[in-house]
């Protein structure tokens, strides 16, 4: 099915071709009969065969509108498949709550994925993407690495997140430039912030970030730097947890706008 399609650039399309990584996947996604998958992009269906051999509580969202109808003549009435954006998609309203999402998500859309995935995480149980390598290092990567940085808090604040495979460019058609990784997110049952605080915690995050090679107190208007033990740091020398403490006293002590 491979060769009777063009790959739309635009789209950032790179279908995988190998079926032994394919197979790996699926012993990965190990799906069961009554998990409910939504599959992002599953394009011309290399993981889809092994999905719908499992449950057939499954929803594919594919934007290309001739890769959409292929799909649909390929398992006629079996599957749902919805000809639309994904980030213009509501989960909620495909499935109830305990979703698992599944993709090969291409890199031009990757942040905003994870994003989604943030927003609507009461609504999924894991997600398990292929992406970038180079992405998905930083998603995991820990404090005091370089590649540490504002994503990799947000996933990590809200996500367990592990890495299996990482998938050289020749598993895929058209060849990408870069290597992939295949990795989950799995939405943590507690997370360090309250309710209330995330929208600020977020913001600091991201004034923090904004420029790497700055100490946190030259990022932020401070009133009294003296206070503060971390405030000599630059931010990606700070686990998440020194992170929300410092957010909490700078809060408290309004001292930062």
């Amino acid at each position: 099915m491979i060769e009777e399609v063009t790959p739309k650039k635009s789209l950032g399309q790179n279908f995988l071709k190998n079926q032994i990584t394919i197979n790996l996947i699926d012993d990965i996604l190990d799906i069961k009969e009554h998990d409910k998958v939504i599959e992002i992009g599953p394009g011309t269906g290399a993981i889809t065969d092994n999905i719908l051999s499992k449950t057939k509580n499954y929803i594919g969202i594919e934007k290309d509108r001739k890769l959409s109808e292929k799909l649909l003549k390929k398992y006629k009435s079996e599957v749902k498949i919805l000809n639309q954006d994904v980030l213009d998609s509501d989960f909620s309203k495909l499935f109830d709550k305990n979703i698992r999402l599944v993709g090969n998500i291409p890199y031009n859309i990757s942040t905003q994925i994870i994003t989604k995935c943030i927003l609507e995480r009461e609504n999924i149980i894991s997600a398990h993407f292929m992406m970038q390598k180079e992405f998905v290092d930083r998603i995991q990567s820990s404090f005091g690495s370089k590649i540490f940085g504002r994503l990799s808090v947000y996933c990590q604040v809200f996500f367990n997140v592990n890495k299996y495979i990482d998938i050289p460019a020749d598993d895929f058609y058209p060849k990408p430039k870069v290597e992939s990784s295949f990795f989950s997110l799995v939405p943590k049952s507690k997370i360090v912030l309250r309710d209330d605080e995330i929208e600020g915690f977020l913001k600091f995050v991201k004034e923090i970030f904004n420029t790497r090679r700055k100490k946190i107190k030259n990022c932020i208007e401070i009133k009294n730097h003296n206070m503060y033990v971390n405030i000599e740091k630059r931010a990606e020398q700070l686990s998440i947890i020194d992170m929300v403490d410092l957010y909490r006293e700078l809060k408290n002590d309004g001292s930062f706008i």
